[in-house]
């Protein structure tokens, strides 16, 4: 696969059915057409599908927090899927550089994402993408600036 051919987009509502099936795939549960557009009708909810010749391989579900501290707001990086098959070969590198993306256009001042110590695969994604360790103990945070 080349990185070139994948095409991430932001979902919004006119695209229910593909945000459902990107959901159901990697979450096994089926949310009804309500839910989801309700989701993404609201502007700081972010739900990216990347594609790869119109086959669904990922999605990254974020959200746009507002701070009580601070002026900007922060992005959550709540849940990226990559298909099994088609793991470290860039997608998840890529759907992170996209979500940033869109947080810098938003105005946010950082992200984070948090994982397990043990979730090797996780972690060195979130490392080779920029992201730095900001606690010691098995709950970890990664911060984007």
């Amino acid at each position: 696969m080349g990185i070139e051919e994948l095409s991430i987009a932001r979902l919004t509502t006119d695209e229910w059915e593909k945000a459902q099936a990107s959901i159901t795939l990697f979450w096994d549960t089926a949310p009804s057409q309500e839910t989801i557009v309700k989701f993404l009708s609201n502007s700081q909810n972010i739900l990216l599908s990347a594609e790869l010749d119109d086959a669904l391989v990922g999605q990254l579900i974020g959200y746009i927090l507002d701070r009580w501290d601070k002026n900007e707001p922060m992005l959550f990086l709540y849940s990226i899927d990559v298909a099994e098959t088609y793991q470290r070969r860039g997608i998840g590198k890529a759907l992170i550089a996209a979500v940033r993306k869109i947080g810098r256009i938003e105005g946010c001042s950082e992200a984070f994402v948090l994982t397990n110590e043990s979730n090797l695969p996780a972690m060195q994604l979130y490392q080779s993408t920029g992201g730095k360790k900001s606690y010691p103990d098995d709950v970890v945070m990664f911060e984007y600036d």
